[in-house]
């Protein structure tokens, strides 16, 4: 499958500008990939061909429309369908099945209703609403309004039966298309160390939701956005508390007004992504190196890994490592969907997390004093893991996965007594996967 969603914006240009690049932020925020024209590279094709390709290979589209019809060329197929630059991305967004989200500005009293440019965005708006008899559509006054409503939208889009069918369908035929070859990762040289414990089976890996990001599966804000949403509905005006823990403080909201049950059905809607996420070379690399995995993701995808790779690791659910551990282990410490009963995601479920009494920092004090640590794909933020690290301080034998010349984060290495390794997971992985003289 594909790897994240992506979402081809598509509007005016001057007038809608401050727009565009607010939504490119907030699909990033998402971890969707937002597909625009400014973003487009040349590649010797015509600009419409180019644009015409990214539609061909996107799973749904934003659709804004402002106060202009816009540009409508003089030369190629759109001249010939005497139609603008963005009606045509419409109409080749519904010829290819992409899911559409309009968003129409409110027009002033003082809009021009009178040229021709004017009645042409009056009819081609008229042509959205009509299309099957009406689709989701909605109205915005100004960037802020939009950027409350498109993130909620586009979770809406990805519950929504009929639109996550088109997206499923558009990820599955999007799949033959070759995809372009990625970046090439940069050189990073394993510190000799922890290579030389990977080699042997002794190194333990610690990996967080980066890994699973960058297979494409979407970031938290999804479930975040989704939560306020529905947190609305009851609540109206409600904001996400300014202080506390994060998504933890709006999932004890979300749970006080509606319930835990529901809660799951909102992460199991998160965690599947129309069309599927799969693992990527990071989490096969993983499995194969790393005999000892903890993590704090709830997804499969080590899970899909390992069975992918037959590699033989026994999943482990929630604090408590069976004694004696399995030779090869998944330990899933923050549980995972299909374990709501070890399921950490609420204030109430952080306070159990971080009792005394779940022996879990027993646990990885008694794993960690004699095994190499490789901490990657995580900001260490999380208040419950960044208490467990500061309580392992010292047994621990660790490296931390930074990114180039960041000086924080070799600040932060130091103070948590790890040393820190510029470079990508993925980099890592692949630089510890080759033969070793």
């Amino acid at each position: 499958m594909p790897g994240k969603l992506r979402i081809f914006i598509s509007s005016t240009m001057e007038d809608l500008e401050n727009e565009r690049a607010s939504i490119v932020e907030q699909l990033r925020s998402m971890n969707f990939e937002p597909v625009n024209a400014e973003g487009i590279l040349p590649n010797g094709a015509t600009s419409w061909d180019r644009i015409s390709e990214e539609i061909e290979t996107c799973h749904a589209m934003i659709l804004l429309g402002g106060i202009r019809y816009g540009w409508i060329p003089t030369s190629g197929p759109l001249a010939q369908q005497n139609v603008s630059v963005t009606h045509g991305e419409y109409l080749a967004a519904r010829a290819h099945g992409l899911a559409v989200l309009p968003f129409f500005k409110n027009l002033s009293y003082k809009a021009d209703r009178t040229s021709e440019d004017a009645k042409r965005r009056d009819s081609f708006r008229s042509e959205i609403e009509e299309w099957e008899g009406g689709q989701f559509r909605s109205t915005f006054t100004n960037v802020v309004d939009l950027s409350e409503k498109v993130p909620a939208a586009v979770v809406t889009m990805l519950s929504d039966h009929y639109q996550r069918d088109l997206i499923a369908k558009r990820r599955t035929q999007v799949e033959s298309a070759p995809p372009p070859p990625p970046p090439p990762p940069g050189q990073v040289e394993p510190p000799v160390h922890l290579a030389r414990s990977v080699a042997e089976g002794k190194a333990i890996l610690w990996v967080g939701s980066g890994i699973s990001l960058r297979a494409g599966m979407p970031s938290t804000d999804v479930l975040t956005s989704e939560l306020v949403r529905s947190i609305r509905e009851k609540a109206a005006g409600y904001m996400p508390p300014p202080v506390g823990s994060g998504i933890a403080s709006v999932t004890s909201d979300f749970e006080l007004l509606h319930s835990r049950d529901q809660l799951l059905v909102k992460l199991r809607e998160l965690l599947d992504l129309p069309g599927g996420v799969t693992p990527g070379e990071a989490h096969c690399h993983a499995v194969r190196l790393f005999p000892r995995i903890i993590t704090t993701n709830y997804d499969h995808l080590l899970e899909a890994a390992a069975a992918k790779e037959t590699t033989g690791h026994t999943l482990v659910v929630g604090p408590h490592l069976p004694s004696p551990p399995p030779e090869k282990y998944i330990w899933k410490i923050h549980g995972a969907v299909d374990f709501p009963e070890a399921l950490v995601m609420s204030e109430k479920d952080l306070a159990r997390f971080g009792a005394p009494d779940t022996g879990l920092e027993a646990a990885l004090t008694d794993l960690l004093k004699d095994a190499p640590l490789l901490v990657a794909g995580t900001s260490l933020r999380d208040p419950s893991i960044l208490r467990l690290f500061r309580a392992l301080r010292p047994v621990l034998d660790g490296y931390w996965t930074i990114i180039p010349g960041d000086v924080l984060g070799k600040a932060r290495a130091a103070d948590l007594r790890l040393q820190p390794v510029e470079g990508t997971l993925e980099s890592l992985l692949a630089a510890l996967a080759q033969p070793r003289p």
